[in-house]
């Protein structure tokens, strides 16, 4: 399996840092999560990387105070650094609703926040096996 060097966490909840992180060192164990609690902060750091910066993949909260995941996944399609980057909402809540307009907004794909960890686990087993780097049909839900 081809497993991303750096991932990207923008979600407003650390427990959610907790459980992506173990299940990630579970299934690739040299991946580097790097967290951002905060929308802001986190669209800053993404403007600002480069080459040598950009994480491979980023999973983002749908559900968030002030800067919603509808709104910061409409800025990170318009990063150049960002635009081909796969960008997993991650949700607890995978209403219809949401995921056409996540998917029309560019989303790679739609995950919903699992309950336990080996039930993450397989999920990211399953999303790494796929060819995550080159979707052809965004939104496929995990």
């Amino acid at each position: 399996m081809d497993f991303p060097k750096k991932v990207l966490l923008i979600d407003d909840d650390y427990d959610e840092f907790d459980i992506l992180n173990s299940a990630l060192n579970e299934c690739c164990k040299e991946v580097d999560l790097i967290y951002e609690k905060n929308a802001n902060s986190a669209l800053t750091r993404m403007a600002n990387d480069n080459a040598d910066t950009v994480a491979e993949i980023v999973f983002l909260d749908w559900r968030m105070p002030r800067i919603s995941g509808k709104d910061v996944l409409i800025s990170i399609r318009k990063l150049p650094q960002y635009m081909q980057i796969p960008v997993v909402i991650f949700t607890g809540n995978l209403d219809p609703a949401y995921l056409n307009e996540a998917k029309e907004l560019g989303a790679t794909f739609l995950m919903e926040k699992p309950f336990d960890l080996s039930d993450l686990y397989q999920k990211l087993e399953y999303l790494f096996s796929l060819d995550w780097r080159h979707i052809k049909s965004p939104g496929q839900r995990i």
